[in-house]
């Protein structure tokens, strides 16, 4: 059986907290990374206007994409976030699943996605220009990163879906 994109369940929760703690372990800088709540995530499934796919493997849940809808006028766009279990890197499945989430979520009118990533984030920002997102801005100096020693933008992209 090979990989498929789907929503979220909620049998998939505890195996989502698990890949979201073992990103906390690993240091990635991902907002999945501080999530440590159940009903965090049970919260995503049942929000109208949150809209949560995976990519599973049978039981084995190997990436999770969340995307928030803007609210009142701006119900037209929504920002992503995406992130991949550390032994499934390097496969696209980052660029499947966000491929795969924006025909979902063309049919749910929406008209542009967003996503932010760090500047020092290569890959991630390899995957989103693969999906045809484009450069948009950013915000300069995001954060200082004490690893490298140095200050970390957050790029801006869009894709008008």
């Amino acid at each position: 059986m090979g990989t498929r994109f789907r929503e979220l369940m909620e049998k998939d929760i505890p195996k989502v907290i698990s890949m979201f703690s073992n990103l906390n372990k690993e240091r990635v800088e991902v907002s999945f990374a501080e999530i440590a709540s159940m009903e965090e995530i049970r919260n995503w499934i049942t929000n109208p206007d949150t809209f949560v796919y995976v990519a599973a493997n049978g039981d084995v849940i190997s990436a999770v994409l969340r995307a928030k809808r803007g609210s009142g006028n701006k119900r037209h766009s929504c920002n992503l976030t995406v992130a991949v279990d550390y032994s499934f890197r390097g496969n696209s499945i980052a660029k499947d699943l966000t491929e795969y989430a924006l025909q979902q979520l063309k049919r749910e009118g929406v008209n542009i996605a967003r996503a932010y990533i760090y500047s020092n984030n290569k890959s991630s920002i390899n995957t989103i220009l693969s999906c045809g997102f484009i450069f948009s801005g950013n915000v300069h100096m995001h954060h200082f990163d004490e690893k490298s020693n140095m200050y970390v933008d957050d790029l801006i992209f869009h894709k008008i879906l």
